[in-house]
């Protein structure tokens, strides 16, 4: 379509169309992508601002927890206890295999169900360790609930497990010679026994853990000193996974996409996803390269695609306990992020259509305003021309342009009346 050609009726109406839709388009193009620039940033801002609470409130708990060990391990209550306990357990060595005689008592004919067998006292066989249970027993499972540990091991130093509260297959064996040696309870006693220093603390990362059923365990351990200094023993705790899950799955701030969660090394995770029904510690491996950068020591943030093609943008940072380290991750869908800006970007199209209408016709009516009196003039000019000198001149009243160039057309109107005037009298006079 050539412009040119068109008349002032059509040309009038789409240039001010097309001169309001390129104002409006880029204003609201200028507009939408400050705004853009904006919440992306204020939601950067935000995502690491969460992954750093969220690091600051594991390393609070995880914090307590070393205080927790710390103040049982030199607790002369603790102390005495492992020494009646470890006393009862080799008093039970005359009378027979202590694995066998203490599982059979705690763990096949306790009346309580498979989960729930720390909640017997003790055992009526009236054996001295029974009593020793009996007398400290409900004070170890009461700091077990209270602090949610999943379990509390108490070692002699020659690695038998002489009292746990949860009274799992470990229960009564020797943790050194025995079934579970190489399981990572064997290597924290052994850690902890052999640094035989006051507060010193070992720590193993999730892994799965046979005697409980292969769910993740970790395990943190501390020896426990005689008032001389030399080895009474070791405590261990098994580390609990819900109180963890309560620090990393906190949605406030995150909406319907976002999570925030821990990763090893092997990029597998050490927390719940919140999304998932099913636990995804050790299970979930997170294909995210920013988790390399954590767990060097690294902190930033970063947009990639995730397994499902859609953007995700990383907050991400290390933490490390003892000697341990994992990556902080804070994660939120970018659709979720531009949500706001894609409201904008429709409201802005509505809001196009509807002054492209209100333009159009405003077009329409300056246009028809505009080209109505100079087609008629053009008529009038037109009947001038074939030598109607009676055809009316219109517009002459109006005092804008128009009305000038009808007033001129009227002066060529009226010379043309006097001249035909003066013709029509000589030949008259002739």
């Amino acid at each position: 379509m050539n412009i040119f050609k068109l008349k002032l009726s059509q040309k009038i109406p789409l240039i001010i169309t097309a001169l309001v839709l390129l104002s409006v388009g880029i204003a609201a193009g200028l507009l939408i992508k400050d705004a853009s620039s904006e919440i992306m940033s204020k939601e950067k801002d935000k995502l690491l601002a969460l992954k750093v609470s969220r690091a600051e409130a594991l390393a609070s708990y995880m914090g307590g927890i070393r205080e927790d060990l710390s103040i049982l391990s030199s607790s002369d209550y603790v102390r005495q206890a492992l020494a009646d306990y470890t006393n009862s357990w080799n008093e039970m060595g005359f009378t027979g295999n202590q694995t066998e005689l203490l599982q059979k008592l705690y763990i096949d004919d306790n009346p309580n169900p498979l989960g729930s067998k720390d909640l017997l006292d003790f055992a009526s066989d009236g054996s001295a360790y029974s009593q020793v249970h009996a007398k400290y027993h409900p004070w170890f499972r009461h700091a077990l609930k209270q602090k949610e540990y999943y379990d509390i091991f108490l070692f002699a130093p020659n690695g038998d497990v002489v009292y746990t509260v949860f009274k799992e297959l470990d229960f009564a064996t020797n943790i050194n010679t025995g079934k579970w040696k190489d399981s990572d309870l064997g290597n924290a006693f052994r850690a902890a026994r052999d640094n035989p220093k006051p507060d010193h603390q070992v720590f193993f990362d999730f892994k799965a853990y046979a005697p409980s059923n292969n769910v993740p365990a970790a395990f943190i351990a501390q020896p426990i000193l005689n008032a001389d200094g030399t080895l009474a023993g070791v405590m261990a705790f098994q580390m609990p996974i819900g109180r963890i899950n309560k620090v990393m799955q906190i949605s406030t701030g995150l909406g319907e996409t976002g999570e925030t969660y821990i990763a090893g090394q092997d990029h597998f995770m050490r927390s719940d996803s919140r999304f998932s029904k099913e636990p995804t510690i050790l299970k979930t491996k997170m294909e995210n390269p920013a988790i390399d950068l954590a767990i060097k020591g690294e902190s930033g943030i970063d947009l990639r695609t995730d397994s499902h093609g859609k953007k995700l943008l990383s907050a991400y940072g290390p933490f490390e306990f003892l000697g341990t380290k994992w990556a902080v991750m804070a994660e939120i869908h970018e659709e979720q992020i531009m949500a706001p800006i894609h409201h904008m970007e429709q409201a802005a199209l509505i809001e196009v259509l509807i002054l492209i209408l209100i333009t159009t016709v405003i077009g329409f009516f300056v246009a028809r305003g505009i080209s109505k009196p100079i087609s008629g003039m053009a008529g009038a000019m037109q009947e001038l021309a074939k030598g109607n000198l009676d055809a009316p001149i219109p517009g002459t009243t109006r005092h804008d342009e128009i009305g000038d160039m009808a007033a001129s057309v009227q002066v060529f109107k009226e010379n043309a009346l006097e001249t035909k005037r003066l013709q029509e009298a000589q030949i008259i006079a002739e």
